[in-house]
């Protein structure tokens, strides 16, 4: 069975344009016969976004030049990493009627949601250019940083929110509890605030593993380098929670179909 799970880890990346065309058409259902399509979720970040950098920047007495766009990268990588995880729980669920009756890698409906919410990031993108251009900062070397930031943000977005579709498969209580967990940790996560106000860095700063995923993407869009602590703390991340959620997907993969 072990051999079987992972050969349908494989076998279901290898279909990426299964999954690929599967994503596009959930994006288009959803948003079908609307004047902006999956725009109108970029319209609403960037209004929640001008109104958070409006309002806290005016509390915090911040310059907007510098704090809208760090409000924006704050929180259009929460908005991916909590829509990838909220989502990813109901990955299996919602495809009940598939792996009961397709033949294909169950694996394929878990990349399925995880290429939709990539392709929403990239739209949600467009307002970050906006700001970048609007506010004229200018280019050094460490946004370079932002490509090996990206890569290790989404190998850890991808072992978290497998875990917790293969979980939530199994217990139906889970999403509830993930969805008021990650309510809780936006608001001890610096995503509209920053760690700069503090004249004392918060101990729920080091051991908040939110913090070190937003830094290591976030602070490259700013021109800055992230943390040493963030990069280790991701990198660790990544190879211990990568090979935990292997073990648990070669242990549930024969019992997923009666489970959904």
């Amino acid at each position: 069975m072990a051999a079987l799970a992972q050969h349908d880890l494989l076998a279901g990346f290898l279909k990426r344009d299964l999954w690929l065309k599967f994503a596009l058409h959930d994006i288009r259902q959803r948003f079908r016969r609307s004047l902006l399509g999956p725009f109108w979720i970029t319209l609403s970040t960037g209004v929640m976004i001008a109104s958070l950098s409006v309002v806290f920047g005016s509390l915090f007495g911040r310059d907007l030049t510098d704090f809208v766009p760090y409000v924006a990268t704050g929180l259009i990588y929460w908005t991916f990493l909590s829509s990838m995880i909220t989502e990813g729980c109901v990955a299996f669920i919602e495809r009940e009627g598939y792996i009961r009756n397709v033949p294909m890698p169950l694996i394929v409906h878990f990349y399925r949601a995880f290429a939709r919410n990539t392709i929403v990031l990239a739209h949600n993108m467009v307002i970050y250019v906006l700001v970048f251009v609007y506010f004229r900062h200018s280019l050094n070397h460490n946004y370079l940083l932002f490509i090996p930031g990206f890569l290790l943000f989404l190998l850890n977005l991808a072992w978290l929110s497998l875990l917790a579709a293969l979980f939530s498969t199994r217990y139906r209580d889970i999403p509830q509890l993930i969805n008021s967990v990650i309510q809780i940790i936006f608001f001890v996560t610096p995503v509209f605030w920053s760690v700069r106000q503090f004249p004392k860095r918060p101990a729920v700063i080091d051991f908040n593993p939110a913090y070190h995923l937003l830094e290591i993407v976030r602070a490259p869009l700013l021109g800055e380098a992230p943390e040493y602590t963030s990069w280790i703390v991701c990198s660790v991340m990544a190879v211990a929670g990568s090979f935990a959620a292997l073990v648990v997907y070669r242990k549930a993969y024969g019992r997923l179909p009666y489970w959904v």
